[in-house]
């Protein structure tokens, strides 16, 4: 029997009663006890009617979403509204308003958070005297548990993934991370499939019997000359037969195939592993892209700020990169090519502005998901400035979280660079990093800013001194630091 119950009901007093019964019903089912039910009942009923009122107030057109869940001994309750805000209280921050004095005393740890554009939630935890949630099995750990029989490496079957299997790709990261993965559009099998055909995913997948065991992918985007690499999986039943080292082999090689000329990943900042992982197989780190990562809950439902992820990149085709270097950035990003163990040289700007004639000068890329904004500069003048000042707008209308600059290294002069950097500094952009083969192949330099308090800036977890080093600088460059200092660390 499921742990935890969910309704959802329109901010009408009207419709109370439907939350009342769902807290009966569910108290009743769990078995609480007489005492501990009716508690129950008027804790939720009392949280929810509050909400209703000092959230919607003469509005019965919003949202109210209840959810019960077992503790051990309790019963966890959050309510949830996107109406007006409220001061946040509890714990550290703040006393409960005196109209929940009562439900506070009925109550352990109850609290308000506020969460921006996602609203409020409010949670308490109301003991009940012998309740145990019941342990329950998850698909993947379920999966886990299913042994690989005799199975050995050279029955598994290592191939491009075509149309016909997209259905199984989005049940494989289903079966390994629920509906939680980083790319929510590979959980639609019709669009994993247009994607696959064509040509803007290159997809392999891991067979055995019939049945797709792994995948990896590479992901093109419109106007980058750079892959992007990931949706790697592996079937938990089949984890040790160096599944993952064949797909990734497989997705490098098709890559090289494909004229593409480096790949690049983006490594979350939260533990150290995938960052490991991306460096054992020749990535290395570029930039730093604070609250890149879009905000979340944690394993017990607390909300987690927006993170960090680190821009590595694997080059393929080791030729020079023909850049110029703003002074303020010049010694960083010479650093980030000698990470990569990449050559420059002198750029042709005539050449490179020859090869983006009909491009706009300013493209503005927004990603809907992440709440981010990436605008690319390939040339330089009057209206150029006015264009990269109407984005920085647009950014903010659009009440995005974070956003990019990008500037063309081999496009503009060093004295344009020059310039850009300046203005972007005046409205508190600040270094992030270099970005590889970016439009038609050129690399840019990556600045960016903070748009949301909703931003990890602490708990940043980078494993190489390289990556270290990169984030000292980021922050001396915003300030951050006591007598900083943005030269490479």
């Amino acid at each position: 029997m499921a742990n935890r119950v969910r309704i959802a009901v329109g901010s009408d007093r009207r419709d109370l009663f439907l939350v009342d019964d769902l807290v009966e019903g569910f108290a009743r089912a769990r078995g609480l006890a007489d005492d501990d039910r009716g508690r129950l009942v008027e804790v939720v009923h009392r949280l929810v009617t509050w909400v209703n009122d000092s959230a919607y107030p003469n509005d019965e057109t919003g949202e109210i979403a209840v959810q019960l869940e077992l503790a051990e001994g309790a019963v966890r309750v959050l309510v949830e509204d996107w109406g007006e805000p409220l001061a946040a209280f509890g714990g550290s921050l703040g006393s409960v308003p005196e109209e929940l004095a009562g439900v506070d005393a009925l109550t352990d740890d109850l609290r308000l958070v506020n969460l921006g554009r996602d609203g409020k939630r409010l949670s308490a935890s109301v003991p009940a005297e012998g309740v145990v949630p019941e342990e329950l099995v998850a698909l993947a750990d379920f999966a886990r548990e299913a042994p690989p029989g005799d199975v050995t490496a050279d029955e598994v079957e290592i191939v491009e993934a075509g149309p016909e299997h997209a259905e199984d790709i989005s049940r494989l990261l289903y079966v390994n991370y629920g509906l939680g993965y980083g790319h929510p559009d590979f959980y639609r099998p019709r669009w994993v499939a247009e994607q696959i055909e064509s040509g803007q995913v290159f997809s392999t997948v891991a067979m055995l019997g019939g049945e797709v065991v792994g995948h990896h992918a590479m992901l093109r985007e419109e106007g980058l000359e750079a892959g992007e690499t990931g949706v790697a999986v592996v079937h938990p039943a089949y984890r040790g037969l160096g599944i993952f080292n064949r797909l990734f082999e497989r997705t490098v090689e098709r890559a090289r195939g494909a004229g593409v000329p480096s790949v690049f990943g983006r490594a979350v900042t939260s533990h150290p592993y995938s960052q490991r992982a991306e460096h054992s197989r020749g990535y290395r780190e570029t930039a730093l892209m604070l609250g890149s990562v879009p905000p979340g809950d944690s394993h017990d439902d607390e909300p987690v700020p927006r993170g960090a992820s680190l821009l590595t990149y694997l080059p393929i085709d080791l030729r020079e990169h023909p850049v110029s270097f703003p002074e303020r950035y010049r010694e960083l990003l010479a650093a980030a090519y000698a990470n990569l163990e990449l050559q420059t040289a002198e750029a042709d700007t005539a050449r490179a502005l020859a090869e983006l004639e009909g491009l706009p000068a300013i493209a503005r890329d927004r990603d809907e998901q992440r709440e981010s904004t990436v605008i690319t500069v390939g040339a330089w003048g009057e209206e150029t400035r006015k264009e990269l000042l109407d984005g920085l707008r647009d950014a903010v209308r659009h009440h995005d979280d974070v956003a990019y600059c990008d500037l063309d290294l081999e496009a503009l002069t060093a004295e344009e660079l020059d310039e850009a950097v300046e203005i972007l500094g005046n409205y508190d952009f600040f270094y992030s990093g270099l970005v590889l083969d970016g439009r038609l192949g050129h690399d840019h330099l990556r600045m960016q800013a903070i748009l949301s308090d909703n931003v990890e800036l602490e708990a940043i977890v980078l494993d190489s001194d390289y990556a270290q080093g990169l984030k000292k600088a980021i922050f001396a460059d915003r300030g951050w630091l006591p007598d900083g200092d943005a030269s490479a660390a």
